[in-house]
């Protein structure tokens, strides 16, 4: 039998060759299964999504039915996971330590995963809410008729309703619900209504290194580990 680290998967990417093209390039996929899609900045047609691709600020993917992606950001490792019938637009403006995250979604289902975000900000952004997080994990289901929940699976999430300016914080354990005539409320969590995570079951780690040139012309890697 192969040993655990024999079966890891290496993807090698060299991801910019200069300091001032480095700014764009924000996360990189790291699972995709069946039909997922890629629009990257700039550009009118979808192209598939494959595992290792480089994503820029701007850059739009879709799930399509029975499909499932993960990205992960390449400042702080903070990851997120797009199940099926989805669509988003990931965004991030770069400085000097970090990358201040922004993710536009109009429909779907989204797991983040979300590293301290003590020097930059993560933002989800949907037609009803806006979700603030500065580290945790939880999952968001976004009906553009119905709102949004917002299921917490560990540390704080702010949900704050676009209409009324009303906000609260979702906890472990708890749903947040923010819907298009203003509400927002807080219950526990029904835990059959937590979503499932395809890579929940998964236990063979795989890395993907990628490669840059520092703001000083010094050579630096960023080794990622994900199951």
């Amino acid at each position: 039998m192969m040993s655990h680290k024999m079966k890891s998967i290496i993807f090698v990417i060299v991801l910019v060759i200069s300091s001032s093209l480095f700014g764009a390039k924000i996360a990189v996929a790291t699972k995709v299964n069946g039909t997922v899609e890629l629009q990257k900045v700039g550009e009118r047609d979808f192209g598939k999504l494959k595992p290792g691709t480089i994503l820029d600020d701007g850059d739009r993917i879709r799930t399509g039915s029975m499909a499932f992606a993960a990205i992960i950001f390449i400042d702080d490792k903070s990851t997120l996971k797009l199940k099926e019938n989805s669509e988003i637009v990931v965004t991030g403006k770069r400085s000097a330590a970090s990358i201040a995250k922004k993710i536009d979604i109009d429909e779907g289902t989204l797991r983040a995963i979300v590293t301290d975000q003590r020097k930059g900000e993560f933002i989800i952004q949907t037609p009803t809410s806006v979700a603030s997080v500065k580290g945790t994990d939880f999952w968001l289901i976004v009906n553009e008729s119905e709102g949004d929940q917002v299921l917490g699976l560990e540390g704080i999430v702010n949900l704050l309703n676009i209409e009324t300016g009303l906000n609260l914080d979702v906890t472990e354990g708890n749903t947040g619900t923010s819907t298009p005539d203003g509400q927002v409320n807080i219950d526990e969590t029904n835990t059959s209504n937590i979503p499932i995570d395809p890579e929940d079951d998964e236990s063979e780690e795989s890395q993907i290194r990628i490669y840059f040139e520092g703001p000083n012309g010094e050579q630096k890697s960023l080794l990622i580990n994900y199951r």
